[in-house]
């Protein structure tokens, strides 16, 4: 009788080492990095991005990107300015599926809302508006232009690095 008790102690303490291991694993949180940058151009137009990359094993695993325009006063007196800025986002994220990505129109902005965690590219800091008679909006979807930051799932970076290379970028980093 006396060995089941001296096997019960450190059989309950083995369980209960075990159980604390297990639960710090599930509720570790993965390393993220939030980035946002604000821009106001000539013509008044205001374009502010707002990245949240979560990390993970040092390579990039899920990114939020939320990207908004707000149009001054003088493109608001109809809707077809927010229309065309609306149609031209959701047209260039066309290459990500539809459950990835929401456009928003409210009054005076328009809201693009991106999630992805597969295989994908987001592009940063690629929208300029040009004024020739009418508002024109550019759009750069090249992937290699050195006037826009491409991220991709699965790149590689530590904390570190992603926030230094955004910053670099004029980026304001967390």
């Amino acid at each position: 009788m006396k060995n089941n008790k001296g096997i019960v102690f450190p059989l309950i303490i083995t369980i209960l080492v075990i159980v604390i291991i297990i639960y710090l694993f599930v509720t570790i949180e993965q390393p993220y990095v939030e980035c946002s940058k604000s821009t106001t151009d000539d013509l008044n137009i205001k374009i502010t991005e707002k990245l949240t990359a979560t990390l993970d094993s040092n390579k990039l695993k899920k990114m939020e990107l939320t990207k908004t325009i707000i149009l001054p006063q003088d493109y608001l007196k109809t809707d077809d300015y927010l229309e065309s800025i609306k149609f031209s986002l959701e047209k260039s994220y066309e290459y990500l599926e539809k459950d990835e990505v929401e456009v928003f129109k409210y009054d005076d902005r328009i809201i693009a809302k991106v999630t992805i965690d597969d295989d994908e590219t987001v592009i940063l800091n690629n929208i300029e508006f040009l004024e020739d008679d009418d508002l024109q909006i550019k759009i750069n979807s090249n992937t290699k232009s050195s006037d826009v930051v491409t991220l991709k799932i699965g790149d590689s970076y530590t904390e570190g690095e992603l926030m230094v290379r955004m910053k670099n970028n004029g980026y304001v980093c967390k």
